[in-house]
This record gives C-alpha cells, sequence and structure tokens, in this order.
C-alpha cells in the first residue's frame, strides 16, 4: 500500500506557495505532502466514515456512473455528485 502525506495549511500559505512553485522559485522535494488541507477539520470532513465507506464501494463495485452509484449507495445523485466534486479537489492524482 502506498502512503499519502497530507499537509495542513492556511489559504494563505498554500496560495503563496504554489505561487513559488509556478514561478519557478520553489521546488517541492519529493517527501512533501501533495494533498493540503486548510485545517484538520477539514481533512476529517473528507475523510469521514461515510466517504471512506463511499470510496470502498467505488473500489469493490466499480460503479459506470453516477446513477449507478447512488443506486449502490443508496445516497442521492446530487448529494454524490457535491461530496465527489469535494474529495476530488483534494485528490493527488494516480500514484
Amino acid at each position: 500500500m502506498k502512503t499519502l502525506k497530507v499537509g495542513i495549511a492556511s489559504r494563505d500559505a498554500f496560495k503563496k506557495r504554489t505561487l513559488l512553485i509556478a514561478g519557478g522559485k520553489y521546488k517541492p522535494g519529493k517527501d512533501e505532502p501533495k494533498v493540503w488541507f486548510e485545517s484538520l477539520e477539514s481533512l476529517a470532513q473528507v475523510l469521514s466514515d461515510q466517504n471512506r465507506a463511499l470510496l470502498k464501494l467505488i473500489h469493490e463495485k466499480h460503479p459506470q456512473s453516477l446513477g449507478e452509484l447512488a443506486a449502490q449507495s443508496g445516497r442521492a445523485k446530487s448529494s454524490l455528485s457535491r461530496t465527489l466534486k469535494n474529495m476530488a479537489r483534494y485528490s493527488p492524482g494516480p500514484f
């Protein structure tokens, strides 16, 4: 299993870091976090029991659409859409 490092930084600190990287003035090290959160609270919301169960369901069942995922999870499509968009904001991309 791969390990994903996460960081906690204020929005301003993260913005400054991102601008430095984009401007070529800073190169993140290999061991630095790939995913950043504004607070432990936002991390806890994204990794809630309900969201982890949803990720497990996606991993095990491989739903082909949002409608199929809604049927398998018992959750409304609109709720799933918001949840998945929020989780995607923090996605580091494929390992």
